[in-house]
């Protein structure tokens, strides 16, 4: 059974070949978490307090009589976080933005600089398809990797702009932006022991993203000199220092300098 109260979630698993045999209407759900842990049932029965962060856990005896009344004792425990979660640092820009929301909250008058977001407004056209989509009832769940016509239409439009071919099926995935995109890449290609080269200046999000695949981050820094691009040079070195390396992550534009490789 599964209930949930106003300040408790209690979540009780048990085989269902057990749990057929007690369906009298007499028999209490105390009383059944009794017989289910006596017949050795696979039973897991947890009480969380969503307001203080306390565990409780039941207390049995294995050979006890069944009783009308469940006691439980609490202990409060320290809810601790996986290492690689306590390693990351928050976002800078995530950091300013929520103080100028708050300081505009507060009344105040802000000029933001800190994220990358335009000044206007998206095209009539997004709008337009955006309000048509939610009238048609267009907000089902999609295919994980996007709609076939989405897919297909980017691959349309990378072609004509850029004269690259790709695969709409097997070779595009369809993202909630780039933030998501860019970790699932290194996720998904990095691990514990690799080396992720990041060219600097950077997105501050590259290394906290590096650092929860449990690689490494190398910066490889860039030059004034040279519009902020990487030269051969400076990437075969990097590349020689670091054999582990596994990952190179090149925005081109950049973000943030503006400098594009040709």
């Amino acid at each position: 059974f599964f209930s949930i109260k106003e300040e408790r979630i209690i979540i009780c698993i048990a085989h269902a070949h057990i749990h057929k045999k007690h369906k009298s209407k007499q028999t209490t759900t105390t009383t059944m978490v009794h017989q289910l842990f006596h017949r050795s049932a696979l039973l897991a029965f947890l009480l969380i307090n969503s307001t203080n962060g306390f565990v409780q856990t039941p207390t049995f005896q294995r050979h006890a009589a069944p009783s009308t009344s469940l006691k439980s004792t609490t202990e409060e425990s320290e809810i601790t976080l996986n290492p690689l979660v306590s390693s990351v640092k928050m976002s800078k820009t995530v950091e300013i933005f929520s103080l100028v929301k708050q300081m505009e909250a507060d009344g105040i008058s802000v000029t933001s600089l800190c994220v990358g977001e335009p000044d206007f407004p998206p095209p009539q056209a997004v709008l337009d398809a955006s309000v048509a989509a939610i009238q048609s009832c267009d907000t089902r769940y999609t295919a994980v990797a996007g709609t076939a016509a989405l897919r297909n239409a980017i691959a349309k439009d990378l072609k004509d702009r850029k004269g690259l071919e790709y695969n709409p099926i097997t070779e595009i995935v369809v993202g909630n932006g780039a933030k998501q995109c860019v970790y699932q890449g290194v996720l998904a290609t990095c691990g514990p022991g690799d080396d992720v080269i990041v060219p600097a200046p950077y997105w501050p999000s590259y290394p906290e993203m590096v650092a929860l695949a449990g690689a490494n981050s190398v910066v490889l820094p860039t030059k004034v000199e040279d519009g902020y691009l990487l030269t051969p040079k400076a990437l075969r070195d990097t590349l020689e220092k670091h054999p582990n390396a596994k990952l190179l992550i090149l925005c081109n534009p950049s973000n943030p300098t503006g400098g594009v490789h040709d």
